[in-house]
């Protein structure tokens, strides 16, 4: 993990005073270049090769005068190229959201399967890989029944639609979207029955006391249900 390469950029951005600058300048070239360029995101290489290159510059300098605002500034494009990083071997290709129609949803849907495939999942936190994909799925969903005002309206007056819920508010549960994502044929009857069994009861898995209830394991076998059942929907809504 690269946390104390993060750490030390993290320094840099939080510099008041030149005393500890030189120190932290030299030592984070060479532990830059013990990275891998392709092991960042597509969208970070470019700003990592630059970096580093910048790293190296700034290791070399022997007094600071006016160049402070300019170093916290390097410090933190530093620490925020490595969010972008997958880790060694990775070579980090995750994948892309473009059938999300909200920017904004679509960011944080990025973000969090980023999250699950190159932390998560290689970690073996499995709870937290059936949660987070019962989450990124029931994101996409709603995206997906209330991309605009004509879908919101049939989605609500479906037959499978849930009574006295409000969609906008998020009150519907992941087997709502998912049924009524089904009537509107937005995803095949086939493939959802096997979704819904699998990520149904995720969100017990949130609170301790519904997952001693639920009696249901979280192993690395569910962990790699869930995750498949999502990229399944993904797979496609893909164009």
């Amino acid at each position: 993990m690269i946390a104390y390469i993060k750490r030390i950029a993290d320094e840099i951005a939080g510099l008041q005073g030149a005393g500890k600058a030189f120190e932290l300048l030299r030592v984070l070239p060479s532990e830059l270049d013990r990275l891998d360029t392709r092991d960042f995101l597509p969208a970070g290489r470019y700003d990592f090769v630059l970096l580093r290159a910048r790293a190296h510059s700034w290791g070399r300098i022997t007094t600071i005068s006016t160049e402070m605002p300019q170093i916290r500034s390097f410090g933190k494009s530093i620490s925020t190229c490595l969010d972008l990083y997958g880790g060694e071997g990775s070579r980090a290709i995750s994948r892309l959201f473009a059938f999300v129609s909200d920017a904004g949803l679509r960011n944080i849907i990025e973000r969090d399967y980023r999250e699950l495939s190159l932390i998560l999942l290689p970690g073996g936190a499995w709870k937290s890989v059936v949660v987070m994909s019962g989450s990124i799925l029931e994101a996409i969903l709603y995206d997906q029944l209330t991309k605009d005002a004509s879908t919101q309206a049939r989605a609500v007056t479906a037959s499978s639609a849930p009574r006295r819920k409000d969609i906008s508010r998020g009150e519907w549960r992941l087997h709502d979207l998912i049924q009524v994502a089904v009537e509107l044929t937005i995803l095949p009857a086939s493939r959802a029955q096997s979704i819904d069994q699998i990520l149904r009861d995720y969100r017990n898995f949130v609170h301790p006391k519904k997952e001693l209830r639920s009696a249901h394991p979280c192993s690395e076998a569910e962990a790699l249900l869930s995750k498949g059942a999502l990229d399944s929907v993904c797979n496609h809504l893909t164009p």
